[in-house]
């Protein structure tokens, strides 16, 4: 019978936490703790944290915001009248260090970023073992059989793709490369290896990683490989980052990309996941049809995506990540693109969790804010289903406009979400069907109480509009 080989050992870790101490102003002497992820909101306001006297006239209402991802704390500055300041300087973004002062009004906030050596017992598991059952001794024969062919000139490379024995694990996702083949799909003059693969080209990237084209070179499996990007991590942060996406390879289901592996190489984290030759969403809109996007295909990406995430919400995650370039498409053809798959989940979480910053830094993990619900931005730790739902609300009003429902993009995006009723998508695009437009306008309400309350539900509301669309 199968089985696994475990150690048990008592391992030495660092519980790290970050205090914010008031020293100056009303609330001299109050003290803030956190220990995990989080977000904390500075101003006059009434959705703030951390109030701030109505009396001090140069707060603003919504001041500053602080992202603490232990060990690391981040500040953003919201555009304040009076400006955010940190040791004496004006900042917009900036990641605070140990002993930091900040100054908003008559305010002053000591930022500490506290360390202690705590002993804690983990278990260590190892690979899965032969197996001695006669199902598995099957199993294994028929996976060492399996037929794979090059993706590109159909050459027989079976021996290649079984030689670690998931040939029939991945027999619906994978795709293969022979060597020459490989060669001929290289764009980079420099030939660069992470591990056992082989990048191939650069398909896109931002603030948080740049995913290639790959190959694994031992099987000949054709992959999208991610190098994420957590800038002055420790290597116990970048190991903290690959053993939380360790449970992304268990989720398995048609419209979540699957994860095929993850490592550290050269000081840095990269997750390997199947290729999607058939673009992002976004792309529907840019180059398929330069515009809206019909409700028939718009409906049934959204009803995709829907899908997989109902089964990652089920299965205890919530995404907090779900923007049109994390959602990819087999290929397929213009007028019918191929099935839409949900990608990167569970990295935003882990990103978090390893010390980057996904609210008040610039880059691809920014470019997430917009699609953000409200109370993601205010309570990052406790956010629930609902977030991921309002996000895949927004994109589909975005499919159905060919924009986004708010008319400041100059203002801040996280006071866009937090401040601006959405525009009902008819106003942006009149074409669109009564009973879908009474949808999306409530996908995307701003109260939590009043959109879907579960990615089911929202997907049982598009089906019903399959005859009138």
């Amino acid at each position: 019978m199968a089985g696994y080989l475990a150690f048990h050992c008592r391992v030495k870790g660092i519980n790290v936490n970050v205090i914010l101490k008031i020293e100056q102003g009303p609330e001299k002497g109050k003290t803030y703790e956190f220990t995990e992820p989080d977000t904390f909101l500075v101003g006059r306001g009434i959705e703030a944290h951390f109030r701030l006297s109505k009396e001090d006239r140069y707060v603003s209402r919504k001041h500053f915001m602080l992202e603490v991802a232990p060990p690391k704390c981040y500040i953003r500055d919201f555009g304040s009248s009076n400006g955010t300041i940190v040791n004496g300087m004006k900042v917009n973004r900036s990641e605070l260090k140990d002993g930091n002062l900040i100054k908003a009004g008559m305010t002053e906030i000591r930022v500490n970023l506290n360390a202690e050596v705590e002993e804690e017992e983990e278990n260590l598991w190892w690979e899965e073992d032969e197996g001695t059952s006669v199902q598995a001794q099957e199993k294994k024969k028929f996976e060492q059989k399996f037929p794979a062919a090059c993706s590109d000139c159909m050459e027989d490379v079976s021996d290649k793709a079984n030689s670690d024995g998931r040939a029939y694990e991945l027999k619906d996702i994978a795709g293969y490369l022979c060597d020459d083949c490989s060669d001929m799909r290289r764009t980079s003059p420099v030939v660069e290896e992470t591990d056992d693969y082989r990048l191939l080209g650069e398909i896109g990237g931002g603030g948080a990683g740049v995913v290639y084209t790959a190959i694994h070179k031992p099987t000949a499996r054709l992959v999208a490989l991610k190098k994420i990007f957590i800038e002055g991590s420790s290597q116990k942060a970048k190991s903290k980052f690959s053993r939380g996406m360790r449970a992304m390879e268990d989720i398995d289901h048609p419209n979540i990309i699957r994860l095929m592996g993850r490592g550290i190489y050269r000081g840095g984290n990269y997750i390997v996941s199947e290729l999607m030759e058939g673009g992002d969403v976004r792309q529907l809109i840019t180059q398929n049809y330069k515009g809206a996007v019909p409700p028939q295909i718009a409906c049934k990406v959204i009803s995709d995506v829907l899908s997989g995430l109902e089964y990652f919400h089920q299965s205890g995650h919530i995404h907090r990540s779900i923007k049109p370039t994390n959602i990819l498409l087999t290929r397929g053809g213009r007028d019918s693109p191929g099935t839409a798959k949900l990608g990167d989940c569970g990295v935003v979480k882990c990103y978090s969790d390893a010390g980057g910053s996904t609210v008040t830094e610039q880059g691809e993990v920014s470019g997430t804010i917009i699609y953000m619900a409200p109370e993601q931005i205010l309570d990052f730790r406790n956010v629930k289903e609902a977030a991921d739902t309002y996000s895949a609300g927004l994109i589909l009003y975005e499919l159905l406009t060919a924009d986004i429902p708010f008319r400041q993009k100059a203002k801040d995006p996280v006071l866009i979400v937090l401040e601006d009723t959405p525009i009902p998508v008819r106003d942006k695009n009149p074409s669109v069907p009564k009973p879908l437009a009474d949808i999306v306008d409530k996908s995307v309400r701003k109260d939590v109480k009043e959109r879907f309350a579960s990615a089911v539900e929202f997907q049982e509301e598009i089906g019903k509009l399959k005859a009138q669309i």
